[in-house]
This record gives structure tokens, C-alpha cells and sequence, in this order.
């Protein structure tokens, strides 16, 4: 086997030599030769199309990011939020509500975080003037809508086999004029079964 490779590698190698034609060209070296050397004339600099400014896209309002359910929700006092003056301090012009909004916001006086598996979850707000119906949505923990429905009170009743044991969910309302057009920037809370 070992004298069969060998021959081959010498068939090879004088096919390789029979091949090859000698060049009369010299061979290019990187040692400078003494011959004069012709040095690359620079281009015109190149002329680039006016750019358009960039599109800017208004931002979405902020959305629901689940917390630690509570430990004992039943003994926790419920909480006001704050008396909104202005309900566009502190908003870029584009998420600028109306006045009518001023007032709308979740009412958790109305209704409990926490509820007991197999029943309804009640969820409340405060009215938004003027609004003709509003959507109701409830997402889970992952972001995902489980259900999206329209009322004109402002009460909502979420039926008791949306929720599933240990898993948090979160919910969100907007006031719709009497067009269909979102009036205000949507509100919501937290709902945990136990």
C-alpha cells in the first residue's frame, strides 16, 4: 500500500512540474528595488445624497407589569390615589389627554384586588365626561389579553372561569367617546384569585 501512495505522489508531483510554464515576468518582492515608484493619486471625495431626518413614531402609553400578589389583601386598607390637578403634568404633548379625562382613574374603594376563586372579579373606576363606553380588557401575568369587552358603566364583572389558582392578572379600562376613539390614556390594576 505504502509503494502504491508513493507512486502516485510522484505521478502527482511530475504532473504539477509538467504543467507549470516558466514565466519571463520577475517575481513581485517587498524589497525595495531602486526602480521609481508611481504613488495612487487621491479621488475626488465622494458627494453623498441628502439624508431625511429620521420618522419618529409616538411612544405607547405604559403597560401593565405584575407584582408580588399581597400577603394578606383582606387587611390591607384600600388606597386613594392622589388628587390629579393637571392630568397631563409630566406628559409629552403626544399622550396629552383631555380635559374630560381629569377625573378618570381606577376606584379601588369600589372594588377588592384579591377574590376568591370561582367567583366573579368586580373591578371600578372613577367616570372619564363625556365618554359614551368603555373597553375593558384582563391580560395574564405574560402580557396576554384573555378578554376585551365594552360597557357603559363603570363597573365590570370578569367571569369566574378566566382565572386559574396562583397565576396573577392584570386589567386595564379606556373611555371611548362617542365615535369609538380612545379618549384617555388607559387605567387599571392588579387581580389576584385566592
Amino acid at each position: 500500500m505504502r509503494e502504491i501512495n508513493g507512486k502516485l505522489l510522484l505521478v502527482v508531483m511530475l504532473l504539477l512540474a509538467g504543467c507549470g510554464a516558466e514565466s519571463t515576468e520577475p517575481l513581485p518582492t517587498l524589497m525595495p528595488t531602486g526602480l521609481p515608484v508611481e504613488m495612487p493619486t487621491e479621488a475626488p471625495a465622494a458627494t453623498l445624497p441628502p439624508t431625511e431626518p429620521p420618522v419618529q413614531r409616538p411612544t405607547l402609553p405604559p403597560t401593565w407589569t405584575p407584582s408580588p400578589a399581597p400577603v394578606e389583601a383582606a387587611t390591607l386598607p384600600p388606597t386613594e390615589p392622589p388628587a390629579v390637578d393637571n392630568p397631563n403634568a409630566g406628559l409629552p404633548p403626544s399622550q396629552a389627554t383631555l380635559p374630560a379625562c381629569a377625573t378618570f382613574r381606577e376606584d379601588r374603594s369600589r372594588y377588592s384586588t384579591s377574590f376568591r376563586l370561582g367567583s366573579e372579579a368586580a373591578v371600578a373606576w372613577i367616570a372619564a365626561e363625556t365618554a359614551a363606553s368603555y373597553r375593558v380588557n384582563l391580560i395574564d401575568e405574560f402580557g396576554t389579553e384573555l378578554f376585551a369587552g365594552y360597557t357603559t358603566e363603570t363597573t365590570f364583572l370578569f367571569a369566574a372561569d378566566l382565572f386559574e389558582r396562583g397565576k396573577r392578572y392584570g386589567w386595564n379600562v379606556y373611555p371611548m367617546d362617542a365615535m369609538g376613539q380612545q379618549m384617555c390614556i388607559s387605567v387599571g390594576g392588579e387581580l389576584f384569585p385566592q
